[in-house]
């Protein structure tokens, strides 16, 4: 590896543009040094380095340290196939310093990482739309945290982690610092794919999410959003949102099918389709099939079009959190709630697990047992209605009031 020029072919001026010279098994390429030109008479032929123009030219220092700069990026990456044993050609060293000059530090690696994996036809790498805006939100959390600077790859250690992790506890809950947090060494792990230089010391920091039970609706909640949409006048764009949440309270549909489902899907009395979160594993996808019980009927009889007709996620969002208090109750509503409705409601009617987990399209019922949590703890809750109802006092005890319970659920009392 050398500086390179064509002598053959000087501009007008005398001058000629500076190349770096590759040679691996006796091929050979140049690439350009930026926009770099010296006269070509004031080039040493022989040792291949500049000569100064005039006395103490005051260019012949930074011209220099540039073109050290460039040997030093190939040399970085030729050492690195070196040291690894791993064969290499031109066309390899071409394709590491084209990532070494996008991904040596992390923020601009991340950023083009997340533009290469949203438009990669290779399934392995590829990431959805909403994935890809997540992990947007991760990087702009990053550069906010650097004062919009950028950090080397290698530089990311625990402790930087850690210190980071601090400084988001103060801005969000533990879950969404976790997220941050997961989302900054999946692209660590990234750039560790992809040959770049990374401190596998990060590996020892993690944060733990908080473990929390899904809000879901209740009987008398249900039943306010079902009189709220079927007796009572609403805007078009209401009317649409609210059909489309309770449609997956009544069928366990994801946000990302309900956007996308339309009759079409419906065989008989079941909804057959590939949900879209399968549709991006490794393995060939299989069919979801979900009985149509006869409110989710209604719904679907009363489409005026083939689909449910909901805008994108955070505008879908944004609309049904407004229908809690329009049915009259405090609930936080969003895209899960109607999911989790579902779920726990068939749990507390005591389905078997493996029916809700292949329902919800769950890869392992190890996810579905949180609902089971839930049922149980529903049932204890109401049965403790009934205790405190009717008296906590031993059933016999001579304390006063325990004759009056007694009688009043038509038993007497031991004497």
């Amino acid at each position: 590896m050398q500086l390179w020029y064509n002598k053959q072919r000087p501009k007008k001026s005398g001058r000629v543009s500076l190349y770096i010279q590759l040679i691996v098994d006796g091929h050979h390429d140049q690439v350009r040094i930026s926009n770099l030109e010296w006269p070509v008479n004031k080039i040493d032929w022989n040792t291949k380095t500049l000569m100064p123009r005039v006395k103490d030219d005051p260019d012949l220092m930074t011209y220099n340290a540039v073109i050290e700069r460039e040997r030093n990026k190939y040399w970085t990456v030729i050492r690195k196939f070196l040291q690894r044993d791993i064969e290499f050609g031109l066309a390899d060293i071409f394709n590491e310093v084209n990532l070494y000059e996008k991904g040596h530090r992390f923020c601009e690696f991340m950023k083009n990482s997340i533009r290469e994996r949203a438009r990669s036809p290779l399934q392995k790498i590829r990431i959805k739309e909403s994935t890809a805006r997540a992990h947007k939100s991760s990087l702009k959390a990053i550069e906010d945290y650097l004062g919009n600077l950028d950090i080397e790859i290698h530089k990311i250690d625990a402790h930087w982690l850690e210190l980071y992790a601090n400084h988001l506890r103060g801005l969000m809950c533990e879950n969404t610092v976790w997220v941050r947090i997961k989302d900054v060494k999946s692209y660590l792990n990234y750039a560790s794919k992809k040959r770049l230089a990374v401190n596998e010391d990060y590996k020892n920091f993690g944060v733990t999410p908080e473990e929390t039970e899904p809000t879901w609706l209740d009987e008398h909640e249900l039943n306010a959003l079902l009189k709220l949409y079927f007796r009572c006048e609403l805007a078009d764009h209401d009317r649409r949102n609210l059909r489309a949440f309770l449609f997956g309270c009544f069928t366990g549909l994801r946000v990302s099918d309900l956007s996308r489902w339309n009759k079409d899907w419906v065989e008989g009395d079941e909804i057959v389709f590939v949900p879209q979160k399968q549709r991006w594993t490794k393995r060939a996808p299989k069919p979801i099939r979900i009985p149509i019980i006869p409110i989710a009927r209604d719904f679907i009889n009363d489409l005026e079009g083939e689909s449910l007709d909901i805008p994108c996620n955070q505008a879908y969002n944004r609309a049904i959190k407004v229908f809690a208090g329009m049915a009259g109750f405090k609930k936080h509503l969003t895209t899960h709630v109607s999911r989790h409705t579902f779920a726990t409601w068939l749990a507390m009617m005591d389905v078997p697990v493996i029916v809700i987990s292949k329902l919800l399209a769950h890869k392992s019922t190890r996810q579905t047992q949180i609902y089971i949590h839930i049922a149980d703890t529903y049932k204890a809750i109401q049965m403790m209605k009934m205790q405190q109802k009717f008296g906590n006092k031993g059933f016999g005890a001579k304390l006063p009031g325990a004759t009056r319970a007694a009688k009043r659920i038509g038993f007497e009392p031991v004497s």
